[in-house]
Formats: structure tokens, C-alpha cells, sequence
């Protein structure tokens, strides 16, 4: 296909439009993983270890769909595409259940709302994980140019973090105006907006992939259908090194970043002791996060994927150390620096992943022949989750052990747990990855026998591709 037929589509405001379908379940995910834990323990009175445990059966859940999904992505064609059926069903199915969880719940008799919201948790985690299969693949069709998808990072980035701010920002001031943490009303308002929000991004996102969602963006020579089966994900995850590397450290991070904020509300009440302080300390980090999306970019497109994680592994080990070893709570401003400089360095290796999980497809395909973006996606989703479904668990099993019930009195018990939890957590992921990636070989001798020439192009954000 010649590069005047291509110009039409390969457009990089694409790149930049895409991560919003990231975007979009995401805004499910920052209120399930930053307040179900509340939400259950302080409205629906259910017990903490109850509510871990419900946490970590559904990821468990979600973790052994995405085999299933990734699997039929790469069976898939339709007139639709490839792509887009799952980004639409599975927002469909999320909103659904968010719907019935926060919403129902309420109505419910309460001997039987632990019954409802493991039913619809479980429901929703399905769609979850349709939609992050393809958010974690698809980018793989939407760029070929290695120098692009550092900037689709950088999109996915500054859309991570002020939708993280919005949550984190108005959630709790939103259940405080309507009757405080177990209000009925407040639950309805936020979980109101998040499915609002959800159809806008995914909307936008869709505009964004559709000229790409067809069978001649489609992996080496533009195949199509692969005859792949369940199986075939011990043989790719045993022999593709990058990808066994990169969900050692991603997932160790995601379960750090997991525990973090099913632990946020917990951390304020009893280590920092001032809940009021956490949509402050979330208003003055997010425009430093905001800007640690263009420096994780320009690190990751300046000196590479690999490299770029690793300098965010580093940093943020550091952070947290610090605070954890020095416990500025009582120094606001210091706090909220440490806070801001942690927010902005776990952007280096946040937003880096799906840019480097597209390049382990094309690695893949390049090595074997074989483009299945919904198996290599599914893989590292597998792992990732299974991992990171444990943390509802530890929260609430940790916190439990410590004494912790709604409304429970701060206690040194509660204050040393949920300072652990926070703090303890980030720094042996960080560990962790630092030590993988010395294995992760995906570097620029590889861009260019992938690529040849084209992983040289500049990431000017007013270039268009010429070439896939």
C-alpha cells in the first residue's frame, strides 16, 4: 500500500485520540480501586476482610477472561472491525453493573447485598477486561513509527492524571456536601458522572481507531485471522523474554499502585490523620503529574521505552523512601512536594507500558510471523492481574489484623499498617522492576531490523506518518 493511500488515516492526532478509550475504563477502575473498599465498609456496612476478599476474587476473575478475550480478538473480523465490538460491549457491560452496584445496592435487603454486589462485580470485570484488552493491543495498528508511541504515552498520561485528579479531587468533597462517606446520595452523584464520562471518552476514542480497524493495518503483510488457541499463551509468554520481563515489573507496580488506592482513604485517616488533606495534596500534585507526562515522553522518545521505565523505577523508590523514612505529614508544603514528585515520576513507568506492549507485538511478529496483538495483550493483562487482584485482600485482611472497622478510632496499630501499606508496597515493586528490565531487550538494533528506517522519525506532533 502506497504511503499517498495511507496519508488519508495515519494522522498522529490518532495516536493522541486513542488512549481515551484507556481513558474511559479507567474512570471505572479509579472508583472501584480508590473507593469500593470505602464504599462497601461505610455505606453497605460490609466487613473489611469480606470486601478484600470480593476484590480479589473478581480481579481473579478478570485476570482468567482475558485469555478468552484476547483469543477471540485475534478470530475476530467484522464489518464493524476487530477492535471496536469489544471496546463497545465491554463499556456497555461496566456501566450496567457500576450502575447496579452503586446505585441498587441500597435497595437491596443487607443480608443479601454481599450476594448482589459479588454478582454484578463479577459481571462488570467481564466488560473491564474487554475493554483493556484492546486499550493494552490495538495501539499496535494505530502506529508503526517506534518515535509515535511515546506520544500516544504522553496522551494516555495527562488523560490518566486529571481523571485521576477528578476523582480523587471531587469525590470526597461530592459524599461530604451529600451526608459524608456512607451517603446514599453522594455514591449515586459520583457513580452518575463516572458512567457519563465513560461514554464521552469512549465516543472520542472510537473516532479515533475506526479508519485503523481494518484488516489491512493488521500485523505483517496486513493478515487477518489467526488460528490461535488458549494454548498457544504458554508457547508466546515462554519464548518471548520482553514480554515475561515487562509483566514481572509492570505487575509488581500495579499491584504497589493497587493496594495504594484501595489504602488512600486509610493512609489519610490514620498516618497522615487529616482526611481533608487528600483532595488538597491531589490539587497541587496534579499539575506536576501533568507535566511529568510530557518529561516521561520526551525521556521515553529522547533515550528509549526501556530506559524511561527504569529512570521512573529509580525515582520513585526514592520518594517513597524518603517518605516513608522522614514522615513529613505534619509539614504540608514538604509532604505535598513529595507527594507532587512521586505523582510525576510514576508517570515514567505508568503511561510506558502499553506503548512497550505494542512493541513486544510487533516484536513478536516479527520474529514469528504471527500478528496476535489480543494474545500478547491478554498475556501480560493475565499476569498484571492476577498479581494485582491480590491487594483488595492485603488491605483488607492488614487492616482488619489491625483493628480497623467503619469508623474505628485512630490507633498505632492502624497508624504503623496503613503507612506500610502506602509506602511499603511502591518501594518493592520498584525494586522489583529495576532488576527485570536489566533482562528486557527490546532496544534500538531491534527498532530498526522491526522498522528499518522509520524508528529514526521525529515525534513532531504535527507530522503525519507516511508509512504505517
Amino acid at each position: 500500500m502506497t504511503a499517498k493511500t495511507k496519508n488519508p488515516v495515519d494522522k498522529l492526532w490518532r495516536v493522541i485520540m486513542y488512549p481515551l478509550g484507556s481513558a474511559s475504563s479507567n474512570m471505572h477502575n479509579i472508583l472501584f480501586m480508590g473507593f469500593f473498599m470505602v464504599f462497601a465498609t461505610e455505606a453497605l456496612k460490609l466487613n473489611p476482610v469480606t470486601t478484600g476478599l470480593i476484590l480479589t476474587g473478581a480481579r481473579m476473575l478478570n485476570a482468567l477472561m482475558d485469555p478468552i478475550v484476547g483469543t477471540i480478538i485475534d478470530k475476530t473480523e467484522t464489518k464493524f472491525g476487530k477492535f471496536r465490538p469489544f471496546l463497545v460491549g465491554g463499556s456497555i457491560i461496566m456501566n450496567i453493573s457500576l450502575f447496579m452496584i452503586f446505585q441498587l445496592s441500597f435497595d437491596i435487603p443487607h443480608n443479601f447485598q454481599l450476594i448482589w454486589v459479588l454478582l454484578f462485580y463479577a459481571s462488570w470485570d467481564i466488560g473491564y477486561s474487554m475493554m483493556t484488552t484492546v486499550n493494552k493491543s490495538a495501539l499496535a495498528i494505530i502506529t508503526k513509527n517506534p518515535k509515535h508511541r511515546p506520544v500516544s504515552g504522553i496522551a494516555g498520561g495527562v488523560y490518566s492524571t486529571l481523571i485521576q485528579m477528578l476523582l480523587m479531587v471531587g469525590t470526597i468533597p461530592l459524599l461530604t456536601m451529600n451526608g459524608g462517606l456512607g451517603s446514599e446520595a453522594g455514591w449515586r452523584i459520583v457513580s452518575t458522572l463516572v458512567i457519563i464520562l465513560n461514554l464521552v471518552l469512549l465516543g472520542l476514542a472510537l473516532i479515533a481507531i475506526s479508519a485503523k480497524d481494518k484488516p489491512e493495518f493488521f500485523g505483517v503483510g496486513g493478515q487477518s485471522k489467526e488460528k490461535v488457541k488458549i494454548k498457544d499463551y504458554f508457547a508466546v509468554i515462554k519464548s518471548n523474554r520482553p514480554l515475561q520481563m515487562l509483566m514481572l515489573s509492570a505487575s509488581s507496580n500495579k499491584l504497589a499502585d493497587t493496594v495504594d488506592s484501595a489504602a488512600l482513604v486509610y493512609f489519610y485517616m490514620y498516618a497522615v490523620k487529616n482526611v481533608s488533606l487528600q483532595p488538597i495534596v491531589s490539587g497541587f500534585s496534579t499539575p506536576v503529574a501533568l507535566l511529568g507526562a510530557f518529561i516521561a515522553g520526551w525521556v521515553a522518545i529522547r533515550f528509549g521505552l526501556k530506559k524511561a521505565f527504569v529512570y521512573g523505577a529509580w525515582t520513585n523508590l526514592i520518594i517513597s523512601g524518603l517518605l516513608l523514612l522522614f514522615r513529613p505529614f505534619d509539614f504540608v508544603p514538604v509532604f505535598i512536594l513529595l507527594m507532587s514528585l512521586n505523582m510525576l515520576c510514576r508517570r515514567l513507568t505508568a503511561q510506558n507500558v502499553d506503548p512497550m506492549i505494542a512493541d513486544i507485538v510487533d516484536y513478536h511478529a516479527h520474529k514469528t510471523g504471527k500478528f496476535i496483538p489480543g494474545i500478547i495483550a491478554s498475556s501480560f493483562s493475565f499476569i498484571d492481574k492476577f498479581i494485582s487482584s491480590f491487594a483488595g485482600t492485603i488491605v483488607g485482611v492488614l487492616m482488619g489484623l489491625a483493628g480497623y472497622s467503619a469508623g474505628a478510632e485512630p490507633t498505632t496499630a492502624l497508624f504503623l499498617t496503613s503507612l506500610f501499606i502506602y509506602l511499603g508496597f511502591p518501594i518493592l515493586g520498584d525494586l522489583i522492576s529495576v532488576i527485570a528490565m536489566k533482562f528486557y531487550k527490546i532496544d534500538k538494533e531491534i527498532y530498526k531490523e522491526m522498522y528499518g528506517e522509520s524508528s529514526e522519525k521525529p515525534a513532531s506532533v504535527l507530522e503525519v506518518e507516511a508509512k504505517a
